[in-house]
């Protein structure tokens, strides 16, 4: 059996990895802190760039130069928590008679569910041992990882950088290619040394005239249009696969784009029937892998829906025009519709206490009360707190949420009216509860004949007061009762909440 070149000639040691030195400095610092003792401030470590640049071969020279066992995990294969914890429990865990360190390696990040994510920045904060990720885009990597992560950007390979490990590798072979094929390869690499060095493997292995039809098919990062252009142009089951290569869209969304293009590339309906029969069998695959979290069946989705359809039959001939799903517009199209579905949902299932799938059935309800009933739509309104767009999507007619929106203005100027009115009552029990309270002291200290001692205040310089300026102040004193005791009288009539309640 032949060993893959990528293999074979991986690096061992760091400085072996070709043209990353500024990357593998930040790389070197981060896990020599772990190894004195002293764990980084934060416990993982991002290495993103394009691929094949070395993000991978970095962590197992890092394991071999430093001495860890790796513990290796692919995100795309199995993005679930459940499924992802047994692996990263290890980074918490030391090995049991402590005789390797272990590095924990989860490889395409980007690729992580986010249900997942928070579960696993948890995990990533208990670390007791190195853990390192590694993504195309760090952009995509959910926030709550990104966060917790050192991000080590890797830069992509020129072409002589390629060129120059291709050649090592020819040397050690001991093979010769035309230099105009190396020139090919390292020119569609687009700086993705692992496919180089498959390509070359390819070359030596099956001859020049197979290499030629291999790199015809070996473009990274093509168009969708490309793509499906190259599928529906061959019969070749081999090549049909091949040209998904580089395609930077996940399955689901590339069946879309097949499943609109098939009746304009077939004319028959029994091709058309076969076609659509691989495309049903893709989406099986598929569906089964969003329900198990295996993403290994991708693999044969792919394969039903590139290779499947090729073969179903007999196509049109002469340039065939490739059109974008409709649905994708359609979804684009209604986004705001949506995102106001949903978060009336989120108001009935936070006010109404219920479950999700009993919320999507209240709102059918409400729909027709806010068609039908505007008065009870209005208090739905106040009492869900939705806003005018909300109103408008629920009563399906710009005219009748503009009346409904009216009178629930309405009904929350008069809520805000009582709770103003409720809050004078409030303070008028609470001062009259006061007045009362004295009340009861005052006579309480007059049945036992205790009085409390009150200063009297001497006349200045000594001198004594006159009786006429004496009587004159008891009349002042007269005075100012009878305004109090008709001052208590009027406000006696909103004391009691009773009366409130009666007007």
């Amino acid at each position: 059996m032949t060993v893959p070149w990528v293999e074979k000639y991986r690096p061992r040691k760091l400085s072996e990895i070709v043209n990353q030195e500024k990357a593998l400095e930040q790389v070197r610092a981060w896990i020599e802190a772990w190894l004195h003792g002293n764990p980084p401030k934060k416990k993982a470590l991002l290495l993103a760039g394009p691929p094949g640049v070395g993000k991978t071969t970095t962590v197992y020279a890092l394991a071999n130069e430093y001495g860890f066992e790796v513990i290796e995990l692919n995100a795309s294969d199995e993005r679930t928590y459940e499924k992802i914890e047994r692996y990263v429990q290890a980074a918490y865990t030391m090995d049991i008679l402590g005789k390797r360190r272990k590095l924990i390696f989860l490889d395409e990040a980007d690729n992580i569910e986010p249900s997942g994510a928070r579960e696993i920045a948890k995990l990533i904060d208990k670390a007791k041992n190195p853990i390192v990720l590694s993504a195309n885009h760090y952009w995509e990597v959910p926030k709550e990882i990104r966060d917790r992560a050192q991000i080590v950007e890797y830069r992509r390979l020129t072409q002589r950088d390629v060129i120059k490990a291709l050649v090592r590798i020819l040397k050690r072979e001991g093979k010769t290619v035309p230099k105009e094929i190396l020139y090919e390869i390292a020119k569609r690499s687009n700086g993705d040394l692992r496919a180089a060095i498959n390509d070359l493997q390819t070359v030596v292995t099956g001859g020049v005239e197979d290499a030629k039809e291999v790199l015809a098919y070996r473009d990274v990062e093509k168009s969708v249009f490309q793509a499906l252009a190259q599928i529906f142009a061959t019969d070749n089951a081999k090549r049909a696969k091949m040209a998904t290569l580089g395609v930077d869209m996940f399955p689901d969304e590339l069946l879309l784009w097949i499943d609109e293009n098939v009746p304009y590339v077939y004319y028959r309906p029994e091709d058309i029937a076969r076609a659509y029969e691989a495309l049903s069998r893709a989406d099986i695959y598929l569906g089964r892998a969003q329900r198990t979290g295996n993403y290994s069946l991708w693999k044969y989705a792919t394969d039903m829906m590139t290779a499947g359809v090729a073969v179903a039959g007999v196509k049109k001939k002469g340039f065939v025009k490739i059109y974008p799903p409709k649905t994708i517009k359609i979804l684009t199209e209604s986004k705001e519709e949506r995102s106001l579905r949903d978060s009336i949902l989120r108001k009935i299932m936070k006010g109404m206490h219920m479950a999700r799938l009993e919320a999507l059935e209240t709102m059918r309800y409400l729909r027709v009360i806010f068609e039908k009933n505007p008065d009870l739509a209005a208090h739905f309104t106040v009492f869900l707190d939705l806003s005018e767009k909300e109103v408008e999507f629920l009563a399906g007619d710009s005219e009748k949420a503009k009346t409904i929106w009216g009178k629930a203005m309405n009904i929350e100027k008069k809520l805000k009216e009582r709770g103003r009115l409720e809050t004078s009552v409030r303070e008028g029990l609470r001062k009259a509860k006061e007045k009362e309270e004295e009340e009861t002291m005052l006579e309480g200290t007059e049945e036992t004949g205790e009085t409390e001692e009150v200063p009297e205040e001497e006349p200045e310089d000594g001198e004594e007061l006159s009786e006429e300026e004496l009587e004159e102040a008891e009349r002042e004193i007269e005075a100012v009762g009878k305004k109090e005791k008709k001052s208590e009288k009027k406000k006696g009539k909103q004391a009691t909440l009773f009366d409130f309640l009666k007007k």
